[in-house]
């Protein structure tokens, strides 16, 4: 499953964020994301709101996947990811959950969820 990785990864770049269609490529039509703040967004202000946000002066680092089968066509990843500024340091750390499902052959994040976390240390790659 680690496309479903790679697929997680995708959206946290600044590219893809910026493009609605691989966003509605990415993203299953009843997304629910409880943000880092506690906000909770669905598909459509996701998909208008993404496009609109402003090139970030970090980039995301994500680590320690943890991946679970929940059902044939249903998976959970588990991980740990934070903002990287230009020298490699790590902030504002958290624990992401994200459930995949696979529609019509193609898997879609269906829900997130990104929950401040304790600083950890970054993981040799």
């Amino acid at each position: 499953m680690e496309f479903l990785r790679e697929y997680e990864v995708m959206l946290h770049q600044f590219d893809v964020r910026k493009n609605v269609e691989q966003l509605k490529t990415l993203l299953h039509p009843d997304l629910i994301e409880i943000g880092y703040s506690g906000k909770t967004f669905d598909f459509d202000m996701t998909v208008r709101e993404l496009p609109l946000e402003k090139k970030p002066d970090h980039r995301v680092w994500s680590q320690d996947f943890e991946y679970i089968e929940l059902a044939t066509n249903l998976a959970q990843l588990i991980y740990r990811e934070a903002r990287m500024d230009i020298h490699g340091n790590l902030s504002r750390h958290a624990k992401r959950s994200s459930i995949w499902v696979r529609d019509n052959g193609q898997w879609k994040m269906r829900f997130h969820q990104g929950t401040p976390t304790a600083a950890f240390e970054k993981a040799q790659t």
